[in-house]
Parts: C-alpha cells; structure tokens; sequence
C-alpha cells in the first residue's frame, strides 16, 4: 500500500480512468493489513492468511481452522507464526505521511506495543514467534 500511496503523491496511478485512484486502492489493501493484526490474540499478524470466498461446509470433518474474523479469514495452525515483517508498519508511516490521516499512525502504534509486549527480549533485539493465535505466544 505504501508504494501505491507514493505514486499517487507524485501523480502515478496505475489505473484507467474507470478504476480506482491507487491512493484508495492502497487504503483498502491497508485496511485488509491493520485487520490481519488487529484479529488475532496477540494483535500481530501470521505469516499467511487464508481469504474465504464460500461459505465453508457445516459438517465437513475436521474442517475447522482458526476462525479470527467472523468467517471471512482462517489461518492455519501451521501458518500462525510470525517471523516480524515490516511491510504494514512502514506502509503505515508513508500512508500517515500521504494523507495526515491519524488512523494510519495510530494503527502503528497499536502494532508497535504488540511487537515489544511480545517479541522483545530482555538482551536486546526482537524475536520470531511460533504462533499469533495464542497469548502469551511462544516464541521461536
């Protein structure tokens, strides 16, 4: 999102005239990314994430995974880990400096103290995690 928000300052837009101005386009895909940290436990993104496109069959054996959003996203068990990418926050930092939008710094923030609650140590640095699914979340 953040790159799309940087052509649009400076009078890109990858679309034709009938699409969205890449500045909403990078608006929307940073709502999908602030709602991938804010539904999990411990407020951080997995690694990857599952987009349900169906409904899910009711009485399908062992179907079930992880629900964190009212049936439109799963993960995975083996998919809950964490390894701290940076893309969403700084795609944050360059959306609040594109459009002065609070929104976008305070949702950096939120991200920011789940990243020093939960992946900080104690001799410095930040550590991967085994699982966003579980608070406290073990580490890796």
């Amino acid at each position: 999102p953040g790159l799309l928000a940087l052509g649009h300052l400076h009078g890109i837009n990858t679309g034709g005239n009938d699409d969205l101005d890449d500045l909403e386009v990078a608006r929307e895909l940073m709502h999908t990314c602030c709602e991938l940290y804010s539904r999990t436990p411990a407020g951080l993104a997995p690694e990857i994430v599952f987009f349900r496109t169906h409904p899910p069959a009711k009485d399908f054996p062992k179907a079930h995974q992880p629900d964190v959003g009212g049936s439109d996203l799963y993960i995975k068990s083996q998919d809950a880990h964490s390894l701290l990418r940076p893309e969403t926050v700084e795609s944050l930092f360059v959306l609040w400096r594109v459009t002065g939008d609070p929104f976008y710094r305070n949702q950096g923030w939120l991200i920011f103290r789940a990243f020093e609650k939960h992946t900080r140590v104690d001799t410095g640095g930040y550590t991967a995690l085994e699982s966003v699914l579980v608070v406290p979340p073990p580490r890796r």
